[in-house]
């Protein structure tokens, strides 16, 4: 990929992260690989760390869900000081494993819908840029 096709990527994921974190009224909204490693974000990053913990906190999400015999999770929510709430997710796109964190006052409306919306922008972004 060119230099010009990243920063066309870059553009791309930062505008659908900032249209998001605007629409729903969130601090910010971070994109990280699996590993913890920012893609991509949007607002103001007041805990930079959360994109390193944040793998680790699907996986103990997941293993509750496990323990629990649900289906799916929708998330991981982490209660922060000073009104700060990161709703954590895994999201899927263009065949590789990402980590969606909000940082957000409450829980937005619809936050599934908002979930699966932001997952299929993203996707759609990677794929166009990999065509």
């Amino acid at each position: 990929m060119s230099n010009t096709a990243e920063l066309t990527l870059d553009l791309r994921l930062h505008t659908i992260l900032e249209e998001m974190r605007v629409k729903h009224g969130m601090h910010s909204l971070l994109l990280a690989d699996h590993t913890g490693l920012a893609v991509s974000h949007a607002g103001n990053i007041a805990h930079t760390g959360m994109s390193a913990i944040a793998p680790e906190l699907i996986r103990v999400g997941d293993h509750a869900m496990r323990l629990g015999e649900y289906d799916f999770i929708t998330c991981v929510a982490l209660v922060l000081e000073d009104s700060h709430l990161m709703i954590i997710k895994d999201i899927e796109a263009a065949g590789e494993t990402f980590v969606l964190v909000m940082d957000t006052a409450s829980v937005p409306k619809g936050i599934r819908k908002l979930i699966i919306d932001l997952q299929q922008r993203i996707a759609a972004a990677m794929t166009a840029e990999r065509q």
